[in-house]
């Protein structure tokens, strides 16, 4: 057993601390060190991010040609990793106007997204893509999956014809709309009346009535967050055995980004974990800190080892492994999290390790 995998063991089998659980200010601290230092810098990433591939795209569309595109795929890629710093956070900012399935409709079990870009592409209708109605129309068509499709995707070549002008329209209408829900995120945490970060922080009456409640949904996103990439992410793609492997159900196959998204969805996570959670443990029950940091640190690493990508590794016999590994380590961190860290620190989650496994 390494040392790691021995600390986890030697954690879920400790009792419960009788150490003080935090109580209002410390938990509106802990809330105000992750908007801080989590939220803010992450949602200014993504909006830097969106805004840049906004250009890009229009460049395409003014000027099609190779150079552009590839500077549309290159802006797509920066785009889609930050946004896993913020993906978590589904609540509040990210609830409201169905942002989150507006930027990224995934899993897609329908094939939403494909049926919906071929829609337009059919109609080629330039009132379905200006600003108001595309943000209000087709959801597969507005975000990050869509524009992998008409980057990387099988007919990508075709974005740069002469009689295609209408699909760079729409690549433009997707890198404008991704610019915008960013900043309206940006805005709703920095400079709307009042921030959620107040609104986190508890008004009697409010969405959140005590800060704990605030923690909680944070304390969620956390966990939820973790849930997300282990089991969406990865084991999808994974599946129970070489033999019913999906490659083609990892997030970004077409683009072949899939485990950078993975990995930077964890680095983030680990960095909520971080910010607000971890000086909180530290406090209520401090040997539990470094069990977690080691959990964290073991799936970043394991992350690393899964080579050459996701899609070719859950497709080798040799390669399934690791992606195993990464699974195991991810579920290692979920289950201290719900099962130490929720009873140590005073948050309710009302979930424990095997929910959802």
């Amino acid at each position: 057993m390494t040392f790691r995998r021995a600390l986890l063991a030697a954690a879920l089998l400790l009792p419960v601390a009788a150490w003080a659980q935090p109580g209002p200010e410390a938990q509106r601290e802990a809330i105000r060190r992750i908007v801080a230092g989590h939220v803010l810098p992450r949602h200014a990433a993504f909006t830097a991010a969106a805004h840049d591939f906004a250009a890009a795209t229009a460049a395409v569309e003014a000027n099609p040609s190779a150079a552009t595109a590839d500077a549309a795929r290159a802006a797509w890629v920066r785009t889609a990793l930050a946004f896993q710093g913020i993906r978590h956070l589904r609540f509040g900012p990210m609830d409201a106007f169905d942002r989150g399935f507006r930027i990224d409709l995934f899993p897609d079990t329908r094939n939403t997204i494909t049926r919906d870009i071929a829609e337009l592409l059919r109609g080629a209708d330039p009132a379905s893509i200006t600003p108001e109605a595309f943000a209000r129309g087709r959801v597969g068509a507005q975000g990050l999956p869509a524009a992998e499709r008409l980057l990387f995707g099988a007919e990508a070549p075709r974005l740069l014809v002469a009689d295609q002008a209408f699909r760079r329209s729409l690549l433009t209408a997707i890198g404008r709309n991704l610019q915008d829900m960013a900043s309206g995120l940006e805005a709703a945490w920095t400079t709307q009346h009042p921030t959620e970060e107040v609104l986190l922080e508890g008004t009697p009456g409010g969405i959140y009535q005590t800060p704990q409640d605030g923690l909680l949904v944070l304390f969620k996103s956390l966990h939820g967050g973790i849930e997300f990439v282990t089991e969406r992410e990865v084991a999808r793609p994974l599946g129970p055995s070489l033999r019913e492997a999906f490659p083609r159900r990892a997030e970004a196959w077409r683009s072949g980004q899939s485990l950078a998204l993975v990995s930077a969805a964890i680095v983030a996570l680990e960095e909520l974990w971080r910010t607000g959670f971890a000086p909180l443990t530290s406090a209520a029950e401090p040997s539990l800190t470094g069990a977690i940091d080691a959990a964290f640190a073991t799936a970043i690493t394991a992350a690393t080892r899964v080579t050459p990508g996701l899609e070719a590794a859950v497709a080798d016999a040799n390669g399934r492994p690791k992606v195993e590994a990464l699974v195991q380590a991810l579920n290692d961190t979920r289950h201290l999290l719900a099962d130490r860290v929720a009873p140590a620190i005073g948050v309710p989650v009302g979930f424990n390790s095997t929910d959802g496994d």
